[in-house]
């Protein structure tokens, strides 16, 4: 019975190590955001075609959008993420921000594109942060207990 108390003792600390580094890798990614999108320029770009590529048996796709910078530049940009599925139409608005001077640096401002990362390494984090601090606990209440 020692043996599986000391185990799960492990998966505890395992849990709050997995949930710290998660939690401070969401906060990371979320001020990433922020920073790009605090002083980015806003523009409405519109999806004309898709790059394809093969990974293994499966198709991705990953959003071509053109949109005319505030000078009247013409730019086009690859989307930042790829899928399994077209998630635009061809000829379909999308929203579009870029540092001030960069606009080959533009993404889509969607919440998949900029807050989906920090997002779920926040949760995740959070989920393993408890569920590490539940199961220290129950084990640490066996053992006062006298379960060991």
């Amino acid at each position: 019975m020692q043996l599986a108390f000391r185990i799960m003792g492990i998966a505890a600390r395992l849990l709050l190590a997995l949930g710290a580094v998660c939690l401070l890798l969401g906060v990371y990614l979320a001020n990433q955001t922020l920073e790009f999108t605090g002083n980015a320029v806003q523009a409405t770009g519109q999806v004309v075609r898709y790059l394809e590529s093969r990974e293994g048996d499966k198709t991705l796709y990953r959003p071509m959008v053109r949109f005319t910078t505030s000078g009247g530049d013409i730019v086009t940009i690859a989307g930042q993420l790829s899928s399994g599925s077209k998630r635009f139409e061809i000829g379909a608005e999308v929203p579009v921000v870029y540092p001030f001077g960069l606009p080959m640096q533009a993404r889509l401002s969607t919440f998949t594109d900029n807050w989906l990362g920090a997002t779920i390494a926040g949760v995740v984090g959070l989920v393993a942060l408890v569920a590490g601090i539940f199961i220290r606990r129950a084990v640490k209440r066996e053992v006062a207990r006298g379960g060991a």
